[in-house]
Formats: structure tokens, sequence, C-alpha cells
């Protein structure tokens, strides 16, 4: 036998080497098969339940709107000036046409999937005026950051969903940079995006931008954005937002409507109190979407941290907000509607031990609950005012470990497990065995950034930490990152949408 024929032994490490070359396929629908946690018996849910109406009817919610309050008065509802008083009944109606499922596609191949009641989707973090750049840098954050970050979610596959808006590129004038944010997540990535929806001219450019990408009738049958409409809690939905749902939803698309918790801040010091006003946040909300066209796709949402006693900051990762985590959950699968949690929340401010610990628990109370949209799923770090790059490469990778841990187990495999237990009997082992070497690499998630070396291994291969191997994955996950395939004259038609839209909008109006 000649050298070139002769076998090459492969050792774990070239074993694990090759397994990280092949291409992991993007998540898909995700459908759980673990049981939610229960925190509160059907009794308490149904006193929770009633806590919110009875805010809802005696205290009311303000619509600070004018199309909204007329809305609502054809409809029926007590309106006195902007506050609205919503019986039982009535809000009760509205939701019951609410989805309790539907579809959210991209451009690009094996990006369409489901979110619904059974399922849970995963989308990076957005909002942050800064970055913690792969220098370790933490600056203000800038149009080629934003970029960036879109092409480490386009080359991930732990993402469903691009954030749209995963940073605010500072150096673009406010009044143009909804234009850029969309463009980006447009053109980096080819998977759904979040809309700019923060009023009625940011929506309609929206909007109008993604018919150039998709076409006016895709977007009448297809969910290809979502705009995250944000209470003003304590129980006011404003203008700003409630104009940005309605063109949304009349372009056929989805809206997620969260209050805004601040725990002792602007809801009640209790958990259970806190629970009831911002539920009747939501529902109030989630009506009123059905108010403005039956069946429109909606999400439960609800942002929620404690507040430090000592400082008035916020506090991620609290036993308190995981609490309330599970309670939403109940609540939502009560109501039949996909509801959503802040996965990888983190008050740390650098990419640490602290940052770790909250994110863990945080997803690992989402995942426990059943959350069907985890948001903020890449990248948050000081109580989401950083993103942080590093963090985003390494979120992805637990993204992946929490769809795996959310399907369950299953039962396809143990008769033929049973027949290796059989071969091997008493002290015996199963590193060679058949079923083994059939079913090896995929009976164990193998993560890429965390590391399992013996120490001796770690040290030879550079010693590097956590934040280390993150900024290295980030790395290589830019350098992997090829442009999605997009029509040349839809291109071209958006980029002289942008600039023709800022020749139309003053750049100096704040």
């Amino acid at each position: 036998m000649t050298d070139a024929a002769a076998p090459k032994r492969r050792g774990r490490g070239s074993r694990r080497r090759a397994r990280q070359a092949a291409v992991t396929p993007r998540l898909s629908t995700v459908r759980y098969g673990i049981k939610p946690v229960t925190i509160v018996s059907e009794d308490q849910l149904e006193a929770i339940h009633q806590a919110s109406l009875r805010i809802l009817t005696e205290v009311g919610i303000d619509f600070r709107d004018e199309i909204a309050l007329r809305q609502w008065t054809e409809a029926g509802a007590d309106v006195r000036g902007e506050r609205i008083h919503l019986d039982g009944d009535l809000i009760a109606s509205l939701m019951s046409t609410a989805p309790d499922r539907f579809e959210l596609t991209g451009r690009g191949e094996n990006t369409r999937f489901e979110l619904g009641v059974d399922t849970v989707a995963f989308c990076p973090m957005h909002g942050a005026p800064n970055v913690r750049d792969l220098d370790g840098v933490r600056r203000n954050s800038t149009i080629e950051d934003l970029r960036n970050i879109n092409r480490i979610v386009q080359a991930s596959p732990g993402f469903h969903m691009a954030s749209g808006f995963a940073c605010e590129p500072m150096d673009v004038p406010i009044p143009w940079r909804h234009l850029h944010i969309n463009h980006s997540a447009f053109v980096e990535t080819d998977l759904p995006v979040f809309a700019m929806v923060t009023g009625e001219e940011r929506s309609l450019d929206s909007v109008a931008m993604a018919e150039i990408v998709y076409g006016q009738d895709f977007l009448q049958d297809n969910v290809v954005m979502m705009g995250h409409i944000s209470g003003n809690s304590p129980l006011v939905w404003d203008s700003t937002m409630l104009e940005g749902l309605r063109v949304m939803i009349e372009a056929g698309q989805g809206v997620l409507v969260s209050p805004f918790v601040l725990g002792a801040a602007n809801t009640p010091a209790d958990v259970v109190a806190t629970v009831a006003q911002l539920n009747a946040e939501a529902i109030a909300a989630i009506a009123y979407t059905q108010l403005v066209r039956p069946g429109a796709p909606v999400i439960y949402g609800q942002y929620s941290v404690a507040v430090s006693m000592r400082s008035g900051a916020p506090m991620s990762g609290m036993p308190e907000v995981n609490l309330i985590n599970g309670i939403v959950g109940q609540l939502a699968r009560r109501y039949g509607v996909p509801w959503r949690t802040t996965a990888s929340q983190a008050s740390a401010k650098e990419f640490d031990a602290q940052s770790g610990y909250e994110s863990a628990t945080s997803y690992m109370a989402g995942i426990t609950a059943n959350c069907n949209f985890m948001m903020h799923a890449g990248g948050w770090d000081e109580a989401g005012m950083v993103h942080c790059m590093a963090k985003l490469a390494a979120d992805s990778e637990q993204n992946l470990m929490m769809a795996a841990y959310a399907k369950g187990v299953s039962f396809d495999r143990l008769d033929e497990a049973l027949e290796a237990v059989a071969r091997i009997g008493p002290g015996g082992h199963y590193l060679g065995d058949e079923f083994t070497l059939a079913h090896f690499e995929d009976a164990f998630f193998s993560p890429e950034v965390l590391d399992y070396e013996a120490f001796e291994n770690w040290e030879i291969a550079g010693s590097r930490d956590m934040t280390a191997r993150s900024v290295q994955k980030a790395k290589a996950l830019l350098a992997s990152y090829e442009a999605p395939a997009f029509d040349e004259s839809r291109k071209q038609a958006l980029d002289e949408f942008v600039e023709r839209r800022q020749t139309e909008i003053d750049p100096s109006l704040m």
C-alpha cells in the first residue's frame, strides 16, 4: 500500500474541525417538545385576568390618537377624552380573531418559518445606540457597524429574523436613519426583518421599501416584516406607535405590541400586580389590532426588568422578571396568541461572567415558559445600551442550543439503542459500537464557541477565554459572509428610493 493510499487516523480534534467546517442549516420552524412551566394555578391566572379587566373597566387606558379614539367609539367602547374604558366582552370579541399562528418569510431560500403558540423563533437585539466592536471598544454605533451586524446575522444559522434596527447609526442624520436601517436589513440579509415604525411617515417608507424588494401583491399575502409597537407604561398607547401599527397591519404585515415594564418604576412594586397592569396594556393593544384589521398577525409582547431600589437602574435576569415571563406565557396561551420575551438581556458593562449569567437565566426562563418569540436573542449588554458583536456570535450558538432543548427528546431510536445495550452488556463501552458510530455526530449538540478541551490542549491553543473565542467566531462569520442574491433592478430601485426620500426629508429635522 502506498503512502498516498494509506488511511489517515483522525483524532477528536480533526473530527471536530470537520464538523465545524460543515454548513449548519439555518433554523427553520422550531416546535416545542417540552412542556411549559406553570407559575400560577388556573384560579390564580383567572384572578390576574379579572384584575386586568378591572383596570381596563374602572381605570381605563389612554389611546392618544384621534383615529384610534374614533375607531374605539365606533366599536362601542366607553371613550372619555383620550381615556378608553373597555369591558371584558368587547376585549374577548376582538381578541377572538387574533391568529394563534402565522408564517414569516424572507426573500432567500429556507427563510420561511411558522410563528405560533407551540413554536419558538430567535431574533437579535435592536435599539442600541452603542456597539462594542471586535477590538473590544465601546463607542457610538455607525452605519458600517449596522451593516457588519447584519452580515454576522446573515452568516449565522441561529437566527430566524434580522432585527433591522440592530444598532443606531449615529453618523446618519436622524430623519434619514430609518431609510438606511431598512436598506441595510433588506440588502445585507435575505431574512424577515423588523421595520422602522416610529410614526406614520417612517412606517410608510418601510412598507414602500418592502414593496420594492418583494412586490406589493406579495406583501398582502406574506408577512416579511414585523413592527415593534412599544407601549408607554403605565397605561398609555401614543399616536407615534399607533400610526405605525396601522400602517403595518393595513399593509398585511405583523406587529409586536409590547408594554414596557420597569418594575416598581412604572408598575407597582409587586409581581402579580405588575403582570395585571402589563396584561391590561397588552390585551387592549391586541384587541385594537383586530379592530384595525380582523385576523392581523400580532404577538403579545412585553419587556420586563426590575429596577434597583439603590440606583434606579434596570436589572436583568432577576427571579421576579423570570416569574413574570412564566405568568405572561400562561396568559398568552389562555388567549391563544404567540408571545415574546427578551432572551439574552444583561446589564453587564462587559461581555463577562455577569453578562453570561444574566443572559443564560433569561434564555432558560423564556424557553421553559415556552416563549414563542425570543427577542434580543443576540448581542444585548448594558441594559440594551450596547450591541456587543462578540456576544452576537456567541448568542447565535446559544440559540441553536436553546432550539435543541426546546424540541425535547425523540423516541425514534429507542429500540435501536436498546439493541446496543444488549450488545455491550455490563462493564463494556459504547465508543466503537455501530450505534454510536452511526449517530454520535447528531446525538449531542457540539458547540464551537464554548470550549471543552483538556486544560493542556486549551493552553496549547492559546489560552483564549470566551470573549476571545467569540471575537474569533464573529470575525470568521464576517469573513465567510456572502451577500445574498438580489435582483439588480430591485436593488437599484431601492437605492433610488433612499436617495429620493433624502432629498424630500430635511436632514436637520429632529
